[in-house]
C-alpha cells in the first residue's frame, strides 16, 4: 500500500497520536478508567453537537485557543461542550471547572473535582470533550446522554 502523505502530514499525524496518547494516559491516571472506543456516529449527541460547532468554528476561523496551547510541543486539547469554539489546555480546563454551567439545566454545575462524578469526558481523535452536570440533574439521571441520549 502506497502512502501518499507528505512529510508534513506524517509529522502532524504523529503529533496528534502523541497528544492523544498523553490525553488517554491523563484520563486513566485521573481515575476515569480505560478509554472505550466508539465511532463518532455512536457518540452522545452532546459530544456530536460540540464537535460540529468546533469544526464550524475551525472552518470559518472563529475558534480561539488558550495561550498555553500555542507554546511547546503536543499536548491534549480540551473542548468544553458549552463553548466548543474555545480550545483549552488541561490546566485551563481544570481551572474553569468550578464556574462551568450544567449542560442540562444551565445552572451552575458547582462541580469542583472529577471525583464528584458529574463530568462526562469523551476523548476524540483530536480533542477531549467534556461537559458538566449539576448535582440535581446528575441524581435525576446519572447516565443522561453520557454515551447516547438527547441533547437538551
Amino acid at each position: 500500500m502506497k502512502d501518499d502523505r507528505t512529510p508534513r502530514d506524517i509529522a502532524i499525524d504523529d503529533q496528534l497520536r502523541a497528544a492523544g496518547a498523553e490525553g488517554a494516559d491523563w484520563l486513566m491516571a485521573s481515575g476515569w478508567g480505560v478509554p472505550v472506543t466508539i465511532p463518532v456516529q455512536k457518540a452522545a449527541r452532546w459530544q456530536q453537537e460540540a464537535r460540529a460547532r468546533m469544526l464550524a468554528a475551525e472552518a470559518d476561523d472563529t475558534w480561539t485557543f488558550c495561550e498555553h496551547l500555542c507554546a511547546g510541543g503536543p499536548q491534549p486539547v480540551v473542548v468544553h461542550a458549552e463553548t466548543p469554539e474555545r480550545m483549552l489546555c488541561r490546566a485551563c480546563s481544570i481551572a474553569e471547572r468550578a464556574s462551568r454551567p450544567c449542560l442540562i439545566c444551565g445552572k451552575p454545575a458547582a462541580s469542583d473535582s472529577p471525583a464528584d462524578g458529574r463530568e462526562d469526558v469523551i476523548m476524540g481523535p483530536v480533542a477531549i470533550y467534556t461537559r458538566l452536570r449539576c448535582a440535581a440533574c446528575f441524581r435525576a439521571d446519572p447516565l443522561h446522554g453520557t454515551f447516547a441520549g438527547s441533547w437538551p
